[in-house]
């Protein structure tokens, strides 16, 4: 089924608000609709429901280049008034539910959904396109969208929508998606992998694995709980047990341990224990220790013994220092937030609801500080400003290791 307009298919905007700002250090380096969530993106995950429509992305100047290059097929920053468009909120996890609301649109007027106070979708159409077209590249809130729209448009109050609003929620969020792509790819009990003989797999009706895949001996893939999907060319070696809910992107190494309820993306190292967590692509955890619902970015490096504590002694919810207020999660369980391209030496350890910025580079033993200001370097309590020079040429030097010595092609 496609959104049309007078049967034709209508335009597709996915953007960004202004609430991406309680969303760092996640939307630092990438439009929040370019997140990992369960199997795949936020944005893919609308394409997947949209598969005919013509979409476009909206992101801000600067991520322009890197959202082109992750999507070259996809026109960015470029609205076009001459149509009817839909606009999605690129913060939007969306389901069958939010589908069918958006197919019933009065195609004839301008249509508002909201939840919470935060825009989920809007069909505009003739003069208020131009309206739209200029607001977002101011990147409004919310709530200055709403004012703008809402004296011209049929206006809708949804009863439930997903919208991602802090780190924590894609953590929140993860195991439920994970068990709702499974079932959406309606591929359960296929098992394309060279599974050797000592293999131990449960409850084999809830998993997929992907052809090119390897695992061996004295592997325990565990179904019971929640789908495992292994994706292509995953290479799992002895002493791995894995528990559903569980994703793991294609070209990753799983180096033994414990691995559960998370998603982890590709060209991912993993070893030790993982739980309820979230590794997004190209970042390792290859020698043992412990991360827990933490969400981890991509290009991050932890060093042999890292490990995050995801609860507090006494029980209570986790308390974050973001954006310089200390916000109360809710959350019982919550360990680390970890920007882009970070790095932690031997032995780091981190408290619940630790925030490390992009860029940075933390090391030596205690308990680092609860927040790191992006591009830090040091020890706890004793940070300074990485030095952006070296910071490019290790991040060079990765790309470089990466294409000669295991051949993998990274854009830079």
């Amino acid at each position: 089924m496609t959104v049309r307009y007078y049967g034709e298919m209508i335009s597709i905007c996915i953007f960004e608000d202004a609430e991406i700002n309680t969303l760092e250090p996640i939307t630092h380096t990438h439009a929040i609709y370019d997140t990992m969530l369960g199997t795949s993106t936020l944005f893919e995950k609308i394409d997947n429901y949209f598969t005919d429509a013509n979409i476009s992305l909206h992101c801000r100047d600067y991520l322009k280049s890197i959202t082109k290059l992750k999507y070259p097929d996809t026109m960015i920053n470029n609205i076009n008034i001459g149509t009817p468009c839909l606009f999605i909120n690129g913060r939007l996890y969306i389901t069958e539910t939010i589908y069918k609301e958006l197919n019933e649109i009065d195609e004839k007027h301008n249509s508002l959904f909201t939840y919470q106070g935060n825009v989920v979708a809007a069909y505009i159409r003739g003069e208020l396109l131009e309206m739209m077209r200029a607001a977002l590249n101011t990147l409004p809130s919310s709530k200055e969208l709403i004012q703008f729209i809402r004296p011209k448009a049929i206006c809708k109050e949804l009863d439930h929508a997903h919208i991602i609003r802090y780190p924590w929620d894609l953590l929140q969020l993860n195991s439920d998606v994970i068990s709702n792509d499974f079932i959406n790819r309606n591929q359960r009990a296929i098992i394309k992998a060279n599974v050797k003989p000592f293999t131990s797999i449960y409850n084999e009706n809830n998993v997929f694995i992907e052809e090119g895949t390897t695992i061996e001996d004295f592997v325990v893939i565990n179904a019971e709980t929640g789908p495992v999907f292994i994706d292509k060319n995953v290479h799992i070696e002895s002493n791995t047990r894995l528990e559903g809910p569980l994703y793991i992107g294609q070209n990753s190494q799983l180096l033994g341990g414990k691995i559960k309820n998370s998603s982890i993306g590709s060209h991912c190292k993993i070893a030790g224990e993982v739980t309820s967590s979230i590794i997004n692509s190209y970042s390792n955890k290859a020698h043992s220790g412990f991360i827990g619902n933490s969400w981890i970015g991509s290009w991050v490096n932890l060093g042999a013994l890292t490990t995050t504590s995801n609860l507090k002694n006494n029980y209570n919810p986790v308390k974050m220092l973001f954006n310089k207020n200390l916000i109360n999660t809710e959350q019982i369980f919550l360990g680390s937030i970890i920007g882009d391209y970070t790095k932690t030496g031997i032995g780091t350890m981190l408290n619940t609801g630790t925030l490390i910025g992009t860029g940075s580079t933390i090391f030596d033993t205690g308990f680092h500080d609860k927040y790191i200001h992006p591009f830090s370097w040091g020890t706890p309590g004793n940070y300074t400003s990485h030095h952006i020079e070296a910071f490019f040429k290790t991040l060079s030097n990765t790309m470089n290791y990466l294409y000669n010595h295991i051949g993998i092609h990274v854009r830079k």
